[in-house]
């Protein structure tokens, strides 16, 4: 049975990819999810001097579930900042944390992006070769149009259904107290 986490990225955190994050999983609410904005994560230090932020803690919370969700909005055909930091610190768990680091050789990853205007081109990439990086499993990325050309619209519901697909493989609530 999967355990999924959603960690969420975005300048908002109540903005349009949130909205997605909720639509994705309507049958599922009780997936956790970690806002990025809620949490003290510093950018990643070759000192470590940052090691008593937030960073590690969450780790500890997403290492205990085998498919992660990155949810952000494209920026600047990218990723959003917040999710940036957030994946520039998986360099601690290669050298601080390297516990850490281990837990996730298997996990499954996704990736939920919601975007304005064009398709980004290469937007996986990152994702796609830190997974292989970190032997984890690249499951894809579910590409949510927010805009108003009709067409890019129509393509909504086949990207939802990537995601729903994978919860459907099998899926097991887990709650924090």
């Amino acid at each position: 049975m999967l355990k999924p986490i959603i960690i969420y990225g975005s300048s908002r955190s109540k903005g349009e990819t949130f909205g997605l994050v909720q639509t994705a999983t309507k049958e599922h609410p009780d997936i956790p999810i970690i806002d990025l904005n809620n949490h003290s994560i510093s950018f990643y230090d070759y000192e470590y001097k940052n090691q008593n932020d937030d960073y590690l803690r969450v780790m500890e919370q997403v290492t205990a579930h085998d498919l992660i969700i990155l949810a952000t909005p494209v920026y600047w055909y990218s990723m959003s900042a917040q999710m940036k930091v957030f994946i520039d610190r998986l360099s601690d768990l290669l050298h601080l944390r390297k516990d850490l680091g281990r837990k996730l050789r298997g996990k499954r990853l996704f990736v939920l992006a919601s975007f304005n205007t064009s398709h980004p081109v290469g937007f996986e990439d990152p994702f796609r070769q830190t997974c292989g990086y970190m032997g984890m499993q690249y499951e894809g990325c579910c590409f949510y149009y927010q805009g108003q050309d009709q067409a890019l619209l129509n393509g909504n519901a086949a990207q939802l259904e990537k995601i729903k697909l994978l919860l459907q493989q099998g899926y097991a609530p887990h709650i924090y107290a």
